[in-house]
């Protein structure tokens, strides 16, 4: 884990311009910049061919939708059939090219639990920021949107691979408290950016977003990095929190007297917070992934 994010070589690695990585204010404001060659190299079309094709892909690998509304996973997926054993969800390439066809979106999720180089590239992300990195490849029909008017948890990069798509960008909300999902179309927008090959666009968790493919189609890649969310200091503590009290430790019958009880309760409780150790719970904060982090020798 890095002190600094800013310092460290893998988030530097995102950049074309090392000066551009100083440049991001982190949950500010969005950011158009050049990407680095190795992040533009991490998913192509030919890929997204083999893998739809060789890749064994299940559904909800990958996902159809138009404007963000799904396709029913029955029409672009088949079941196959491995030792007499039925594998369901199976990509069907030739169903998903037909629903491309029709002005439809091709997601691929979470690449980097399938291709070792893009597992490197979001591994040493996530160690950067102390959090989660995974990525998406949104391949969209010409002139068709990509999902619907929305805001994400996560701080966003988008990086455009081929063709063009024009984000449109709407308000970021102040302060923590709002929800992810889908906002009202009429939302005020603030600014629009064209992406063109070799571009990328850091937009901030909460800034609502949607983007538009051009005239020739659309290929692009969306890293997701998540850090922790403040209240997860919470859960962080809850078992230390919990160990306060006796298991069988109980309130007397009767509301007579629980109030006091309860007074002694919270006062053991602030007293277990405050001896808490914030870098050690700072610490716990983020989960290590469940994935190998690289290939596992075989025996013999």
């Amino acid at each position: 884990m890095s002190e600094d994010y800013r310092t460290d070589p893998a988030w530097a690695a995102l950049f074309a311009k090392p000066e551009q990585a100083q440049d991001l204010r982190w949950g500010g404001e969005h950011m158009r910049f050049k990407a680095a060659d190795t992040v533009r190299e991490l998913v192509t079309r030919e890929l997204i061919e083999h893998w739809l094709v060789f890749g064994n892909l299940r559904y909800p690998q990958f996902n159809v939708s138009y404007g963000g509304d799904g396709a029913p996973p029955t029409t672009f997926t088949r079941t196959r059939v491995l030792n007499q054993h039925q594998l369901t969800g199976c990509a069907h390439a030739d169903d998903i090219i037909e629903h491309l066809d029709r002005g439809g979106t091709l997601v691929l999720s979470n690449m980097e639990q399938y291709d070792q180089r893009v597992g490197d590239f979001c591994r040493g992300l996530a160690n950067a920021v102390s959090g989660t990195a995974q990525t998406y490849a949104y391949l969209t029909a010409p002139d068709q949107f990509g999902s619907r008017p929305h805001r994400d948890t996560a701080d966003v990069f988008a990086v455009q691979i081929e063709g063009t798509k024009q984000w449109t960008l709407y308000d970021l909300p102040t302060g923590g408290d709002w929800n992810r999902g889908h906002i009202d179309d009429d939302t005020q927008v603030t600014e629009k950016v064209v992406l063109e090959p070799g571009d990328a666009l850091y937009v901030p968790a909460g800034l609502g977003h949607r983007a538009q493919a051009g005239p020739t189609g659309s290929l692009h890649l969306t890293i997701s990095l998540g850090v922790p969310p403040v209240r997860q200091v919470i859960d962080v503590l809850t078992e230390e929190l919990r160990a306060v009290f006796q298991r069988q430790e109980a309130f007397p019958p009767g509301q007579a007297g629980r109030a006091e009880v309860a007074r002694d309760a919270l006062r053991r409780l602030a007293a277990a917070v405050e001896a808490a150790d914030p870098a050690a719970v700072a610490d716990r904060l983020v989960r290590p992934s469940e994935w190998p982090h690289e290939a596992r020798r075989l025996p013999w």
